[in-house]
């Protein structure tokens, strides 16, 4: 069922998608495609240079993720846990920061989008949900209600969009990153 723009949300808490604009360029060609890969690229790129001030390299990040999320187990496609365990592998020289997984996004996006500071959220779609994404990763920057109190995801979808606008009733599986307390 595809949803009409008049049922979207209007108002959005979170991160504004001006943020992620940047990344309308990082656009998953390969085939059979690597979106896990995109989204924790986009993830890691937006973490350094807004916490650290670091302009992480898009080709280096793809490249690296890619053996680690995409490469790492021999089935094809990827699953929460592949993200969360690539994200574990990259981010072992940081103390900071830690992967989360959970197999439900509608709890973990407004807790996480709520918090002072917060981060984008990768967050996979299905086909089994209806997603016109079909089985995608998606870096979720902020959500709304609309009208009717449905739950929407506002979030860089690696085809080229970095504001789409996607029903939470349509994903499952979410990996975050979360500042880690026992430095």
């Amino acid at each position: 069922m595809e949803i009409k723009k008049n049922q979207y949300p209007t108002n959005w808490v979170g991160l504004k998608s001006t943020r992620f604009s940047k990344y309308r360029s990082w656009i998953n060609n390969e085939k059979p495609g690597i979106c896990g890969t995109y989204v924790c690229a986009v993830l890691l790129h937006d973490l350094y240079q807004n916490r650290y001030g670091k302009d992480l390299s898009k080709s280096l990040l793809v490249a690296g993720l890619k053996s680690v999320v995409d490469e790492t187990f021999m089935y094809r496609g990827t699953f929460p846990w592949d993200l969360k365990h690539g994200l574990a592998v990259v981010l072992k020289g940081n103390p900071d920061y830690k992967a989360k997984l959970s197999f439900i996004p509608d709890r973990v996006v407004v807790e996480q989008l709520n918090k002072p500071n917060p981060l984008p959220i990768t967050v996979g779609t299905t086909r089994v949900l209806g997603s016109p994404y079909q089985n995608h990763w998606v870096l979720v920057y902020a959500y709304g209600y609309n009208t009717k109190g449905k739950l929407f995801f506002e979030a860089y979808d690696n085809h080229g969009k970095s504001a789409a606008i996607l029903p939470a009733s349509q994903t499952f599986g979410c990996v975050w990153l979360e500042e880690n307390k026992n430095k």
